[in-house]
């Protein structure tokens, strides 16, 4: 009798766009959580129409992104074990935790921003009580990667620092260009003391997209450097990842999402964009975009380039 073993091998790399979409939706919900946090405590409930907005968004995207991973990766009610698998040691665990936790107190502070006055001390206490969540659920999508120790491409500590920071750009990116969609619709963009009142708050957190995308760029290029001078098989990981999905990585997400939209903002700047306020909402438009595009193809490079083949080193 003949005993056959079949193996089947999937083409490809496993881990694919909706991965990486995950990832990039997951991040921009938490950072629409914080940032609706963040100026509900900082302007005590003035913005009540981009805190809105950042609340609705921030439960659309976490759930749109769970959806995505739990399609590629097959059998999402398995999902609630991790309830019943106590394993605080991994990421997934992690997620699969907090995150449907976190998901349904994003819906809750959502209702209550639709549904409250300006100031409401309950819902409040509820986004307190959710940023600490949100920041565990955001170091999970940084974190993911890390789990393939195997990768040499994810395991580095540059590379879950730019995914911790990319959340925050990203959460006030998807923010902002909602917000002026919205602004213009409802017909508020023509109100020209409403705009110039709103930018001049809001240029705080400008400050901080720009802070969080200076620190961005920075930590790739150290997480370039650890690779690049780094073990053999880190120099080959970097190696493969720049034949295989380099000019995405290179030019999109770093140079779309970030280096551009920085020059953009400079350029406003240097052109007096306070007295122009046509055109600094048309930069914020515009670099939030850039930053979104971008923002997305860093993760779907980092995703595929780190799955190629390395070579097998032997050493006699």
């Amino acid at each position: 009798m003949n005993a056959e073993i079949l193996y089947h091998i999937q083409s490809g790399p496993f881990w694919d766009w909706r991965v990486a979409m995950d990832l990039f939706l997951g991040g921009a919900g938490v950072g629409a959580l914080l940032f609706a946090v963040l100026v509900d405590e900082g302007f005590k409930g003035k913005y009540r129409h981009i805190c809105q907005t950042a609340a609705w968004l921030s439960p659309l995207l976490i759930a749109a992104g769970l959806f995505l991973v739990m399609s590629k990766l097959g059998r999402p009610f398995h999902l609630f074990l991790a309830y019943t698998n106590f394993n605080p040691t991994a990421p997934l665990w992690w997620g699969g935790v907090f995150q449907p936790i976190f998901l349904v107190g994003a819906i809750a502070y959502a209702i209550k921003w639709t549904r409250a006055p300006l100031v409401d001390s309950s819902r409040k206490w509820l986004g307190r009580l959710l940023g600490p969540l949100a920041l565990i659920v955001g170091v999970y999508h940084g974190l993911l990667l890390s789990v393939m120790v195997s990768r040499p491409l994810w395991i580095t500590g540059p590379t879950v620092v730019a995914a911790l920071l990319a959340f925050a750009s990203t959460g006030i990116a998807v923010v902002m260009l909602v917000h002026l969609i919205r602004m213009h619709v409802a017909g508020r963009s023509d109100d020209k003391h409403h705009v110039a009142e709103f930018l001049d708050d809001l240029h705080s957190v400008r400050n901080i997209l720009v802070g969080v995308l200076v620190l961005q760029l920075f930590t790739c290029f150290l997480w370039w450097l650890s690779l690049k001078l780094g073990a053999l098989q880190d120099q080959q990981a970097l190696m493969v990842a720049n034949e295989t999905t380099g000019p995405m990585f290179w030019w999109l997400g770093i140079g779309l999402g970030i280096i551009a939209p920085l020059a953009l903002g400079a350029i406003a700047v240097l052109r007096g964009e306070a007295t122009h306020r046509r055109l600094q909402m048309t930069m914020i438009g515009l670099t939030s975009v850039l930053i979104l595009v971008g923002g997305y193809f860093f993760r779907l490079a980092l995703v595929l380039g780190g799955q190629g083949h390395l070579p097998i080193n032997i050493v006699f």
